[in-house]
């Protein structure tokens, strides 16, 4: 039924590949680089060319990039003490999101590793979870 169907897969530097030349470990980063591509497009003013910040605020996670009319790319990027060395998108990833748990340790406010999960959730969700 695909027999005849164009199939690409995002890397981690923006682009895409087709399936025969795909590697897993050119697409790692693949998610966050999806977002970075899609902000670009749908919210840079070629006409003004200001750019545009992304803030893309998962769970346990947040990715910040920059695009200012051209994708800035990297080569080696250290995320949670994880080194990946692969050509990727310049995006800076803080190990702390919208789930992430907050902590009162030793007078100072510490967020994450840890997760609120889904259920209860966080306490904004009225469940009686645990602050995030």
């Amino acid at each position: 039924q695909l027999k005849n169907a164009r199939v690409l897969f995002m890397q981690s530097d923006g682009g895409l590949t087709p399936v025969h030349k795909f590697s897993g470990s050119k697409a790692i980063l693949s998610g966050p680089a999806g977002g970075v591509v899609g902000y670009a497009m749908t919210t840079f003013n070629k006409e003004t060319k200001q750019p545009v910040i992304g803030f893309d605020m998962g769970g346990t996670s947040t990715d910040v990039s920059r695009y200012d009319g051209e994708y800035d790319h990297v080569f080696e990027s250290t995320t949670a003490g994880i080194t990946i060395q692969a050509p990727q998108l310049d995006i800076n990833t803080v190990a702390a999101g919208g789930g992430s748990r907050l902590f009162f340790r030793s007078g100072l406010f510490v967020v994450g590793p840890e997760s609120a999960g889904a259920h209860p959730g966080p306490s904004c969700y009225s469940k009686g979870g645990p602050l995030a």
